[in-house]
């Protein structure tokens, strides 16, 4: 059976030159492209699907705090009454 080549194409990047020229260094020094790289970066990030990263953020710490400050005394403050009341606190005034 004979296997179809995927076609390549171009792709433009926007990076800052030092970034290139030592990716450049890591892949002489490994023996393979620039593109090379980049293209199995780009495979191995797309394996990763959006609801496994979802389902790590659901099993994380912030996510399991989410809310858990509802209905405190600091609720229906604003971020600017809430300042204000930590600089009189903070320095007795």
């Amino acid at each position: 059976m004979k296997s179809t080549k995927e076609p390549k194409v171009k792709l433009t990047l926007t990076v800052k030159k030092s970034a290139i020229e030592n990716a450049k260094k890591y892949a002489q020094l490994d023996g393979s492209s620039l593109s090379s790289i980049v293209e199995d970066y780009l495979v191995e990030y797309s394996k990763t699907s959006k609801a496994e990263n979802q389902s790590d953020f659901k099993n994380s710490l912030a996510y399991q705090l989410m809310g858990c400050a509802k209905g405190g005394p600091l609720d229906n403050m604003t971020d600017d009454e809430i300042k204000d009341m930590r600089i009189k606190d903070r320095y007795g005034l």
